[in-house]
């Protein structure tokens, strides 16, 4: 939480956040230091997720289970508030980055010697987790991070202890990302250590191949799979097999204990630095981001060499496609009433309606209280030919009315002020440039509520992915466009929302995204100028 008073309103606690590590539905990742000068990650939920009893029940667990494993495989726990007003977790900062991006970096999959070195790291992980009693029941390659000093394991945001039996367990709830869910956890079961030793083979499967043992073109499909179907190992090379295929047993019984699996791995060769070159190099590049905003005492700013995004080209492509997406799942639905409409939905109408996906508020302060951050009107394009500066080549910015601001309907008898402009080249290269302001009604809803109302309308999981590293506005999102050799930005800042669109023959996919973001950035200075 961004508190105030003793701290100020850049802190988190004692902690001063100077950059943004993560962003999701949940809450946000900060990159925080400490009074003495050491940096932590900082774990926020949003602010409207703190105002739900359970879901601030579930973070009390998380702070539990973070520090009851805290230790040499995990994410050491510095300090919690899980009672303010917006709990918070701080962890010791690590600069490694995910087993997911790793295996991007290495074109799609990393050498077996690697795999092995990770397949011990977890094995021990899982002890000391399963040792303290508890079941992480989420491991999976975003939660895996490869450091200097070995594997670390992090994100307890569902464990639970191995025997605690609870009413969200009995009704056979599903939490936990679909590609790395055990059969128990797909049945709605109750998952045990050994889910996670299952858990774990698919992981090493995915850091050994790219894809996974599981083909299935939906969530539902994936998941039957998981149930039901013999993995495919045809890619995974003979002696990961041999560690992988029993992890992978339907049955929970049948599966090693991590013990039982450092045995199968055998003894491993030291090394001085056991990861491929391009892990190093995002440590280096991430410790001294970290170092660089650790000196400032600016604003949160975002990491743009290890957050990748959609459409960023800054990692290799992998060699093959993986068959399956990951999104998680952080809300409950019995398999059977899944099973139960399946008939009525398609597979994606099935899943977003039997797991809907939180809808994140960026932020300390719920969208209900916060004010209006722009309150007068939007820039004419007339205006926009003196405040905006487009790359040589573009003419003067158009539209249907250069020097008017249209009052665009709501739909409700309410109207909001409303401009589009449009840049040009003589080779036919374009950027679009709209901007919608919504003022807060008296006794109705603030602006910042109307703006994230429409700006959350046009968000269809997989197909418009967030962008947390744009770092100009409060959040933004990749649409798709009929051309898909475009670059579609829409952008939401307060009560402030805006569609960037360019494309062009000299604007490529891959080449457009940085030109894109510097509109939005003007088109947000345009309209705090006025």
């Amino acid at each position: 939480m961004a508190m105030r008073g003793a701290y100020g309103p850049e802190h988190v606690g004692p902690y001063r956040t100077v950059g943004v590590l993560g962003q999701g539905g949940m809450g946000q990742v900060l990159l925080g230091v400490a009074p003495d000068g050491r940096l932590v990650a900082v774990k926020r939920v949003h602010a409207d997720l703190a105002e739900d009893p359970g879901f601030r029940s579930r973070f009390r667990r998380e702070v539990d289970a973070s520090r009851r494993v805290s230790g040499a495989y995990t994410a050491p726990v510095v300090d919690a508030d899980p009672d303010a007003p917006t709990p918070w977790l701080a962890s010791r900062f690590l600069a490694g980055p995910t087993l997911g991006e790793a295996v991007l970096d290495a074109g799609g999959a990393l050498p077996e010697e690697t795999v092995l070195l990770i397949a011990a790291g977890l094995a021990l992980a899982l002890d000391d987790i399963h040792r303290a009693g508890l079941v992480h029941r989420d491991l999976k390659p975003s939660n895996v991070l490869l450091t200097e000093d070995g594997v670390r394991v992090v994100d307890f945001g569902i464990a639970r202890a191995a025997d605690h039996d609870t009413k969200l367990t009995r009704t056979g709830a599903l939490i936990g990302s679909p590609a790395f869910m055990s059969p128990e956890q797909v049945g709605g079961e109750h998952p045990g250590p050994a889910s996670d030793v299952f858990s774990l083979g698919v992981t090493l499967v995915s850091a050994a191949t790219g894809g996974s043992p599981f083909a299935g073109d939906s969530p539902l499909a994936l998941m039957h799979a998981v149930a039901h179907d013999v993995p495919d190992l045809g890619s995974v090379s003979p002696r990961l097999r041999r560690i992988v295929e029993p992890c992978l047993a339907k049955d929970p019984a049948a599966r090693p204990t991590p013990a039982q699996l450092l045995d199968l791995i055998g003894p491993l060769v030291p090394a001085a630095r056991p990861w491929p070159a391009a892990v190093y190099e995002r440590i280096a590049d991430r410790r001294a981001w970290a170092d660089r905003l650790a000196a400032t005492a600016g604003p949160p700013a975002t990491p743009t060499t290890t957050v990748p995004t959609a459409t960023a080209p800054a990692t290799p492509a992998p060699r093959r496609r993986p068959r399956w997406r990951t999104p998680a799942i952080a809300a409950g639905a019995v398999l059977a009433t899944v099973a139960g409409i399946v008939l009525a939905l398609g597979p994606a109408d099935l899943y977003y309606q039997a797991f809907p996906e939180p809808v994140p508020t960026p932020g300390s302060t719920p969208l209900a209280q916060v004010p209006d951050k722009y309150t007068k009107t939007v820039p004419t394009c007339v205006q926009n030919r003196r405040s905006i500066k487009a790359p040589a080549g573009f003419g003067e910015p158009s539209g249907n009315s250069p020097d008017k601001v249209w009052q665009q309907s709501d739909g409700d008898g309410h109207t909001h002020p409303s401009t589009a402009c449009v840049w040009t080249t003589h080779s036919g290269d374009q950027i679009y440039l709209s901007w919608n302001l919504y003022l807060s009604r008296p006794g109705g809803p603030t602006g910042a509520e109307q703006a994230k109302k429409h700006y959350e309308g046009w968000y269809m999981r997989t197909s418009t992915p967030r962008d947390p590293g744009i770092g100009v506005v409060e959040e933004g999102m990749w649409l798709k466009s009929s051309d898909e050799n475009n670059c579609v930005l829409y952008a939401r800042d307060g009560n402030l929302t805006l569609f960037v669109a360019v494309k062009g023959i000299h604007y490529p996919k891959g080449a457009c995204e940085d030109l894109t973001k510097d509109m939005a950035r003007q088109g947000v200075a345009a309209v705090a100028a006025l």
